[in-house]
């Protein structure tokens, strides 16, 4: 799928507006409609919701105004008409948006650009609307809420400044109702004031209803939520014990390691090996793809070093791991996004592995998602997709490979395809400065999953693998 290369990369400047879910106030959202291409008669936008850090989140949410735009064509959406109403409605991996999440959708439009839609509503509830992050009409719920500096284009999801911005490790704390960054008094009490209810904040075990189910999951999270969660590599080996090339690379340090992703370790290569084994292919070492790597021509150097080997095995076993299960006709690089931001900012597991085990479904090898749910691999096959290919630098000090890809790539440009812009919503970024790889684009969808696909078999990189 080839993106358009004419887009801009911007800073987000949203504007909050009150969100009322259950008839009560549970924080506030923004809706910035982003132009992204233009022509006479016609345009591509993008359209962003997104929840401050103190909102309470959405859980199923449909965007709905009356009038223009007109929509051709519709992505990450569900869209439907209702009398004079049109209805962009969430998909099942953007359905839950919790504090200090977004969504992003687009569509086609007719007509000219910017549009005035009129009576915009996210849950039958007005908002406020901007363009490309500026005020335009007065299309919702009037100047309370309009343009203030509390969530203008700040650094926490631009593409801009020391690109160190954005996020907290610590944001995504299941259980936390309160927001304070602790599982406790604060939460107990908001789980016990909401009981009995379908308030979908408190329902944690998404049964529809706050009872007891609920207060167990709630106990059993209660203290600190861990503050370096996802740095800690438990029984698996970090990949930095066998180098940490911290120069070349953006996002190797642990308080950059933010919004749910993780670092890099040999949990990977038990779900590189389960793939294989889900193949009838026997199990590798870390060596043995390192090996395959040097030989292919995927590396810095022709020469491996120390622990070369081990550490570029484990990164490119990961890269397989991680997008080697996708079938050919289905492939699309914003899988790899969409995916990967599931499971890293979709705090409820309740929540997120159904969605995560959806998708597996629908673009998977046949049989590949009850493979892992057979074999108990759900968990670790979630935490391989968490993890950050920049960590440690490997990505760029020692798997920065110059072999030609369609000879319009190398394939550094591919491995980049996992590689998430600062907010997670597109494939093929230098996640800190969200500059994207544009050669990686230009290789078809047929190559660059063979490419992929090569890590899993040990196959050619530019050749047919699975």
């Amino acid at each position: 799928m080839r993106y358009e290369t004419n887009r801009s990369i911007r800073s987000v400047i949203a504007v909050s507006v009150p969100l009322l879910c259950s008839g009560a106030l549970h924080g506030q959202n923004s809706v910035d409609f982003q132009l992204t291409d233009e022509w006479e008669g016609g345009f591509n936008a993008d359209i962003l919701i997104e929840v401050s850090q103190d909102g309470r989140g959405l859980n199923g949410w449909e965007l709905t105004w009356m009038g223009e735009p007109e929509i051709l064509y519709h992505w990450n959406c569900e869209f439907s008409e209702e009398n004079d109403r049109t209805i962009l409605g969430n998909v099942s991996y953007n359905e839950i948006i919790g504090p200090g999440g977004s969504a992003r959708l687009g569509f086609t439009g007719v007509g000219d650009w910017p549009p005035s839609p009129m009576d915009v509503r996210i849950n039958e509830v007005l908002v406020h609307v901007t363009f490309d992050g500026e005020e335009g009409d007065d299309h919702g719920g009037g100047d309370d809420h309009g343009g203030g500096d509390d969530h203008g284009g700040g650094d926490d999801h631009g593409g801009g400044g020391d690109g160190h911005g954005g996020g907290d490790p610590n944001a995504c704390c299941f259980g936390d109702l309160d927001g304070d960054l602790m599982v406790g008094g604060g939460d107990l009490a908001s789980l016990l004031a909401a009981w009995g209810s379908a308030d979908p904040h408190a329902d944690l075990d998404l049964s529809g209803s706050v009872d007891g189910g609920d207060l167990a999951l709630l106990l059993g999270r209660w203290g600190m939520c861990d503050p370096h969660a996802g740095h800690d590599p438990g029984e698996f080996i970090d990949i930095t014990v066998w180098g940490d090339y911290h120069d070349s690379n953006h996002n190797s340090d642990h308080d950059q390691m933010v919004d749910g992703r993780t670092i890099i370790t040999t949990e990977a290569m038990v779900t590189y090996n389960d793939l294989r084994n889900f193949l009838g292919l026997p199990p590798l070492t870390v060596e043995d793809v390192g090996y395959w790597a040097f030989a292919e021509q995927l590396t810095n150097n022709a020469q491996w070093w120390g622990d070369d080997l081990q550490g570029v095995g484990l990164y490119y076993a990961m890269q397989g791991a991680k997008v080697g299960w996708i079938t050919d006709d289905a492939y699309d690089p914003q899988i790899i996004a969409d995916i990967q931001r599931i499971t890293r900012t979709v705090c409820n597991p309740m929540a997120m592995e159904p969605m995560v085990m959806d998708m597996v479904r629908e673009f998977g090898i046949e049989g590949y998602a009850d493979h892992l749910e057979e074999n108990g691999m759900v968990e670790t096959f979630i935490n391989t997709l968490q993890m950050e290919p920049h960590y440690g630098g490997w990505m760029h000090g020692r798997c920065h490979g110059f072999r030609s890809i369609e000879g319009v790539a190398i394939n550094h440009d591919i491995n980049h395809l996992t590689v998430l812009s600062w907010d997670q919503m597109d494939p093929f970024m230098n996640d800190t400065f969200d500059w994207p790889q544009w050669p990686a684009l230009d290789v078809s969808d047929s190559g660059v999953i063979e490419y992929f696909q090569s890590m899993v078999v040990l196959g050619d990189p530019v050749g047919d693998n699975l």
